[in-house]
């Protein structure tokens, strides 16, 4: 699921993980035929397939893609993620309400 979401599993990740029986040629070993692919096929999508309406919308699901990256040294930290954009509204009214 995450893979149709997110996209594919960086290889070295891949590597990097004890249970290799889940592996299969640098990709997640996924049984294509099962009730739960015909459902992840349908329901899932990616998230750059995602409409986004306005400019908040956009700003959210950058954010979540930011937090969700599978690389733990290029996934967004917790400071980052308070300074991202989406966040400015709120930054913006806690100045107006300090002033």
């Amino acid at each position: 699921m995450m893979e149709k979401v997110l996209g594919p599993i960086p290889s070295h990740l891949l590597k990097q993980t004890r249970k290799q029986h889940y592996v299969h040629n640098e990709r997640l070993n996924w049984d294509e035929s099962s009730s739960s692919d015909d459902y992840i096929g349908k329901h899932c999508k990616p998230l750059t397939c995602m409409q986004r309406k306005s400019e908040e919308e956009q700003q959210l699901l950058d954010l979540v893609a930011c937090m969700l990256e599978y690389d733990v040294c290029r996934r967004i930290t917790l400071e980052e993620a308070l300074w991202h954009p989406f966040f400015s509204p709120v930054r913006a009214q806690k100045q107006r309400t300090l002033s």
